[in-house]
């Protein structure tokens, strides 16, 4: 399954951050937008499936055009595909 979440994209003074903004605490960095995207993308699949052992009442997607961007911020949609249950990460 591929679970869809927003994330803003800031530029830092030594790289990338990428806050995916409905999971609490998930983000990710990276020295280029490429690496922090990606560790973003891995922290968001590691979010779901700690909240998967729980529930699977996974927070609401906020809406792109809902999204105020400060200045030199870039807004994204992240997909996250689960690993189906028995495949090695």
């Amino acid at each position: 399954m591929t679970y869809y979440y927003p994330a803003v994209i800031r530029k830092k003074e030594d790289g990338y951050r990428v806050d995916v903004i409905d999971l609490e605490k998930c983000y990710g960095e990276g020295k280029t937008k490429e690496e922090a995207l990606e560790d973003a993308r891995y922290a968001g699949v590691n979010w779901l499936l700690v909240e998967s052992e729980e529930s699977m009442d996974f927070p609401r997607q906020t809406h792109l055009d809902d999204i105020v961007l400060g200045e030199g911020e870039e807004k994204t949609m992240l997909a996250f595909l689960m690993p189906k249950e028995g495949w090695d990460e």
